[in-house]
């Protein structure tokens, strides 16, 4: 997987995201996109090991992908000058 490639498809939810905010309010589709986020990888982690073993793992892996993937956004924002 190429960068472009995953940063074409975040580009995808984000422009989503932007079209269900013309009805929905922004805290509450930031919470719904987590929740589907939280369920996909629910999905994927069961779909390749589902082990209860391995859930508390997996729970700290995600968690830790999505820590330093805001990080990255937070300092890349606020680099634009919005």
């Amino acid at each position: 997987m190429q960068e472009s490639d995953f940063r074409e498809v975040a580009d995808e939810f984000i422009h989503l995201a932007n079209e269900l905010s013309e009805e929905w309010a922004t805290p509450f589709l930031s919470a719904a996109f987590m929740y589907a986020a939280a369920w996909y990888n629910t999905h994927q982690f069961h779909a390749s090991d589902g082990a209860a073993e391995n859930q508390p793992k997996a729970v700290d892996y995600y968690c830790d992908q999505y820590r330093k993937m805001l990080m990255e956004c937070m300092h890349d924002f606020s680099g634009t000058n919005r």
